[in-house]
């Protein structure tokens, strides 16, 4: 069995051409500008980095520092399992499931209500109110990521894997249309008690996406952020590159080469859902974490779903929604969305929607 992993390779490819390399006007327009970094692992469960380009090194650092702040923020905002003091989060919207409403600051709310727009008009493929098959899921695979056997597993959980009949019974509880929001007084009300919401299809993007604006208001004219997969990109690079270079992730995680496409682009949002990011691995099948509301089990559809957009909110909603589709209805989501979506099959062969190949370097 392998362990579920979090995707700590950092699929954005920092290579770049060296000033010594540039032309002598291009050498005289960088010449002040340095690349700044930061890494942390605290947040959304994965690895936050960010890159900026400036030439002010004490900005660039305080701009660093604020990304940092606001990711952790956002996280407390939208966790699910834990409590923070002073903050009115997910967590305490399901504690009080079928009880009474819970007012919210407007991200979560805004949040809460653009997931369940768009279940309507995009997609009903990605919903926030699958926590209670979300909870099953991970109980099992939680075990098979401590190392216990099978045997093991069936012994504490009384099943190898989530029986199906009891999983049935508990869809009546996904009902996205049972999140009673009231825009006048802010509030998020769970009307069945064993209702949970779980935001992971839609958070980390979303959060990208208010961490780079921010950013981008702060006066950071270049940036890269990575989130898990999910990447914003503020402007070009400023090192004499005219694109950011990105990495697709080989699902296949035995292969030496760790990156299966690679991508140059400029502002916009590149986001990846894929099987290899969490997963356990059962009698030669793999499980990832991204259940499918139709038949409430993790899918082995595709290896992964890329989509390209401006907004990493969305990015992140879609690629969810893309992972649990077939190639018709990935091609429907495009069209709908004005995404660029590229995928890998089970036979690990790369397709693209229209006017994705402009993003995929080509090789030699």
């Amino acid at each position: 069995m392998k362990k579920f992993i979090i995707l700590i390779i950092f699929i954005l490819l920092f290579t770049s051409c060296s000033k010594k390399d540039l032309a002598p006007s291009q050498e005289k327009e960088v010449a002040s500008i340095e690349k700044y970094e930061l890494t942390f692992y605290d947040t959304f469960d994965t690895v936050i980095s960010a890159v900026i380009y400036s030439d002010d090194e004490k900005k660039a650092n305080e701009d660093l520092n604020y990304l940092a702040k606001r990711f952790r923020e956002l996280n407390a905002l939208f966790d699910r399992y834990k409590s923070y003091d002073g903050v009115i989060n997910v967590k305490t919207i399901n504690d009080n499931a079928g009880k009474k409403p819970v007012k919210v600051d407007d991200t979560l709310f805004n949040l809460i209500k653009t997931s369940k727009e768009d279940y309507i008009k995009i997609s009903s493929k990605n919903n926030i109110a699958m926590g209670p098959i979300i909870d099953v899921w991970k109980a099992y695979s939680d075990k098979y990521i401590e190392g216990k056997t099978k045997e093991e597993v069936k012994k504490l959980m009384g099943n190898y894997l989530p029986d199906q009949k009891y999983l049935e019974t508990l869809r009546k509880y996904t009902d996205i249309n049972k999140i009673i929001l009231d825009e006048n007084n802010n509030t998020v009300y769970l009307e069945d008690p064993h209702m949970s919401l779980d935001l992971g299809s839609v958070a980390k993007g979303y959060a990208t996406e208010i961490v780079g604006e921010e950013l981008r208001t702060r006066g950071v004219k270049s940036a890269l952020i990575s989130a898990g997969g999910n990447v914003k990109l503020i402007g070009k690079p400023l090192d004499g590159r005219e694109k950011f270079s990105i990495g697709i992730q080989n699902p296949d995680l035995n292969d030496e080469n760790q990156v299966f496409a690679a991508l140059e682009a400029t502002d916009i949002s590149i986001v990846t859902s894929g099987d290899y990011q969490r997963f356990f691995d059962l009698d030669g099948k793999r499980y990832p974490h991204i259940i499918d509301p139709e038949t409430l089990r993790p899918s082995d559809n595709l290896k992964s779903t890329t989509v390209i957009l401006k907004d990493s909110g969305l990015c992140d909603f879609i690629s969810t929604a893309a992972f649990l589709s077939d190639e018709k209805d990935i091609s429907k989501l495009a069209e709908k969305t004005d995404s660029k979506i590229i995928w890998i099959d089970n036979q690990m062969n790369i397709k693209y929607t229209p006017g994705a190949e402009k993003y995929i370097v080509k090789g030699d």
